[in-house]
């Protein structure tokens, strides 16, 4: 008898290698977790919501207030009340952050240095159009709409 394994999972080992490898390339920072969303508060220069942090990352509302929490207690992440809708929280970061994005933006851009090394431009490419291709298939499937979901390529560049 044959197993099959899920694809979710191979993509779930590799992410967590991938995370355990860049904690140890940022240990001297005060950061192992959720360094991704931190660059997206960063890059978005307090122009972003709560809210709209949980569309962009496709994450529940609930699931983003521990993670900001979480960044919070770091002293990375502050709240600020949105003076155009008091009802919406905006999301700043602190100047502890600023010092250390550039950081981890230079980590993550060496780990993926690192995990694509002898890996051709070519394969690559077809890498990325077959994650991509995966994705449409399971939106599909699921009969989402587009738009609920960041594509795989929106956040290539982080």
């Amino acid at each position: 008898m044959e197993i099959t394994i899920p694809i979710s999972r191979k993509l779930f080992q590799l992410g967590r290698i991938y995370v355990t490898a860049l904690a140890k390339q940022v240990a001297h920072l005060d950061i192992s977790r959720y360094m991704d969303i931190l660059v997206i508060i960063h890059l978005h220069n307090g122009w972003l919501t709560q809210k709209g942090l949980s569309r962009l990352l496709n994450k529940d509302k609930s699931a983003l207030v521990s993670i900001i929490d979480q960044l919070t207690q770091k002293g990375y992440v502050y709240r600020e009340t949105n003076p155009a809708d008091r009802r919406e929280h905006l999301l700043k970061t602190t100047d502890k952050a600023a010092e250390e994005v550039p950081q981890i933006l230079e980590a993550f851009k060496q780990m993926n240095q690192n995990s694509t090394e002898n890996i051709s431009t070519d394969d690559l490419e077809t890498f990325n159009r077959v994650l991509l291709q995966i994705e449409q298939n399971l939106k599909n499937q699921i009969s989402a709409e587009p738009s609920t979901y960041t594509q795989i390529s929106d956040t290539n560049n982080l």
